[in-house]
Parts: structure tokens; C-alpha cells; sequence
């Protein structure tokens, strides 16, 4: 396993170094002293693929439910796009086909010729669900 500084951990985790301290110190994730550092620095165990930190993993429960189809601007004009994940520390959506929103803007009732061509090609090649809406 890599074993990385905290600050590395939290921008790699895409979580606060705040939280990264808390995950070590409830054991969610490893960590031992750099013995090679002058300062005591810790150094994290990075964790494998697929982990997800609680809060994150709170948003997805809930997201569950919901469409994963949302306007990328606040505009909701042009093409909805499938949300692939949405940073901890600040709320910049990942959609499906590469693109990065400024927010999450619901596309409920959405057409499905509103759909981003592309964001609905990889949904389907990744079997993931598209949700009857439009």
C-alpha cells in the first residue's frame, strides 16, 4: 500500500485534512509516524479502490433515489448530463462525459432528447441506470 503525507491523503481522498486526522484516529484509516522525518510527520496508508469517506458515502445513499440527470449551470439550458460524483470540499459536480459543472441544478422532467449524447453513451456502455423521465 502507498503510504502518503496527510496533505497528499486529503487531496487525494478529496477530503479535509480535518477528516483525514478524524478517519486515522477512529481507525478508518492507517497511519504511522515517518520515522525518516525530522518532525514526526504521519504518513497515510492510502486505502484501495472504492473507499469512500462517510459523508460522501451519505450524499450517494441519498442520491440513490434521485435522478442521476442534472443541469450542469444554473442557465438549465442545453444538455443534461449523468452525475458521476461531487467533490467534498466544494460542490463542483463530475458528470459522466468528462465535463465539470459550477453546481447541481435538478433536471427533473426532463426530456430525453435533453440528454448529453455523450454522458448517455458511457451510462450505457457502464450499465448504469437512466431513469425513466421525459
Amino acid at each position: 500500500m502507498e503510504k502518503v503525507t496527510i496533505q497528499e491523503a486529503s487531496r487525494r481522498l478529496n477530503v479535509s485534512q480535518r477528516d483525514i486526522r478524524e478517519y486515522i484516529r477512529r481507525g478508518s484509516l492507517k497511519a504511522e509516524r515517518d520515522a525518516d522525518s525530522a518532525t514526526g510527520r504521519w504518513l497515510v496508508e492510502l486505502p484501495g479502490d472504492g473507499w469512500e469517506d462517510d459523508f460522501k458515502s451519505y450524499l450517494n445513499d441519498m442520491a440513490a433515489g434521485q435522478t442521476p440527470w442534472w443541469w450542469a449551470f444554473e442557465a438549465k439550458t442545453g444538455k443534461v448530463h449523468y452525475l458521476l460524483q461531487v467533490g467534498i470540499e466544494e460542490i463542483m459536480p463530475d458528470f459522466l462525459c468528462g465535463l465539470r459543472g459550477e453546481n447541481l441544478y435538478p433536471a427533473t422532467g426532463h426530456a430525453h432528447g435533453d440528454r448529453c449524447p455523450n454522458c448517455l453513451r458511457a451510462a450505457n456502455e457502464q450499465g448504469l441506470p437512466l431513469w425513466d423521465e421525459g
